[in-house]
């Protein structure tokens, strides 16, 4: 998933910058998801969470190794970008 111009202007607003991007869209590439103790895609967490929270976890764990994104009460998607720094 590469990050749209709509995007980039959420992210944009939450503070980060152009020189973020990279990173961010690197932490989408390799990093991996899960709902609780199992495993799921890419495709399945920004189901389950929408754009917005999505963006939000990813790219708080592109900076911080993981992040988590509820996305109903209970539910829990756990962002871990950790190989990007290996």
């Amino acid at each position: 998933m590469k990050l749209t111009e709509e995007d980039k202007a959420l992210l944009k607003d939450w503070g980060y910058t152009e020189r973020d991007f990279p990173q961010i869209e690197e932490a989408i590439r390799r990093s991996t998801y899960e709902l609780g103790a199992k495993r799921i895609s890419q495709e399945k967490a920004l189901a389950l969470l929408g754009r917005r929270k999505f963006l939000a976890g990813i790219s708080r764990s592109a900076f911080h190794w993981s992040a988590v994104q509820e996305a109903r009460p209970g539910e829990i998607v756990y962002f871990n970008s950790s190989r990007l720094f290996e």
